[in-house]
């Protein structure tokens, strides 16, 4: 059986962000496959991470295309 890998976002600090992708397991520890820890907000290091996430095979481009696109959508107010 296969595995699925999950992404963790979190965050970590006062302003940094801590990226993580694991394992999807239920009430169990799951070793990290790759972790990023970002501070501030620095362009550069955003740009790092999508590459790494790319490396791994996460569609980075189609979501970049989707984020455009949601930039003006006044239903998304979580995050405001």
């Amino acid at each position: 059986m296969n595995k699925e890998e999950i992404l963790v976002a979190k965050k970590h600090g006062f302003e940094k962000i801590k990226f993580k992708v694991c394992k999807k397991e239920r009430n169990k520890w799951s070793p990290s496959k790759y972790e990023k820890i970002i501070a501030g907000r620095d362009y550069n290091l955003l740009a790092f991470l999508f590459y790494d996430l790319n490396s791994m095979g996460y569609n980075v481009e189609k979501a970049f295309i989707k984020f455009k696109s949601m930039l003006n959508e006044p239903d998304l107010f979580f995050l405001k």
